[in-house]
């Protein structure tokens, strides 16, 4: 332990003080006890009455110090000594003295303190068993902690593979797609005579008309309108409200395209 302990004196004289021209200090503190020091500091020195003065006056000053410490120290180790000391002229006739002591020594260590030192380690000699338990109860929710951890990568890379499957899904429906509408887009000719006892979607035309008609079935694509498919398949609007609900169509919807020709 090592302590600064400052003290502040002011020292009157009897006469004015021109001009310090020497001065020393000196001391004798010492331990009464562990925490306690007492002494004196002796303030010495000469001075001018003025700076022009070729004569010199003697000062000699006695200060009390009593020093209590917080601390209970090793007798055999501590030590007393002046840390640091300047001084002031105040007014004509004042000196201002300022004094740090520095003491510094090992703490002293009670027997019941010693004792309880023991005690402590012989607890922790008595209880290995409990601390290996603690230690492999931390071991075992650290491994716990990490195969948490592995557990939620391994899930985050099966998303990440399965997005990538998700992306190739498309590419293989757009070749079955084109293919599916390269075999609806055949036309299915279907000759037949009309009669009225017939319960059909073909209810509609005339009995007395031999007709026969194409259909073909077309899937909606992107940017093509219903006036564009009746001027591609040579048919009109009312024709295909018949087979189909116009409302509702969105691209990728089938419509059944019909081409009603009459036989001469």
């Amino acid at each position: 332990m090592k302590k600064i302990i400052s003290f502040e004196k002011k020292l009157d004289f009897p006469s004015m003080i021109g001009e310090v021209t020497s001065i020393a200090l000196d001391h004798n503190l010492k331990f009464v006890n562990e925490s306690n020091v007492e002494g004196e500091f002796t303030i010495r020195g000469t001075y001018k009455l003025t700076e022009a003065s070729r004569l010199e006056e003697q000062f000699n000053f006695k200060v009390p110090a009593d020093i209590i410490l917080g601390e209970k120290l090793d007798l055999s180790s501590a030590t007393i000594e002046i840390d640091d000391f300047y001084y002031e002229i105040e007014d004509d006739d004042r000196m201002a003295c300022y004094i740090d002591v520095k003491v510094e020594g090992d703490e002293k260590v009670e027997e019941a303190e010693i004792e309880e030192i023991k005690q402590e380690e012989e607890k922790e000699i008595e209880i290995p068993a409990a601390k290996t338990e603690v230690r492999e109860i931390l071991e075992e929710e650290e491994k716990k902690e990490v195969e948490d951890v592995k557990e939620i990568v391994d899930d985050e890379t099966r998303e990440c593979d399965g997005e990538k499957q998700e992306e190739e899904l498309p590419k293989k429906n757009l070749e079955e797609t084109e293919r599916e509408e390269m075999e609806e887009e055949q036309s299915i000719v279907v000759k037949e005579k009309e009669s009225a006892t017939m319960g059909s979607l073909f209810s509609s035309l005339k009995d007395s008309e031999e007709t026969f008609s194409t259909y073909s079935v077309y899937i909606l694509r992107q940017e093509e309108t219903i006036s564009s498919l009746i001027e591609k398949y040579q048919t009109t609007k009312e024709a295909l409200e018949d087979y189909n609900d116009l409302s509702n169509l969105t691209v990728g919807s089938k419509i059944i395209v019909p081409t009603i020709h009459n036989e001469s």
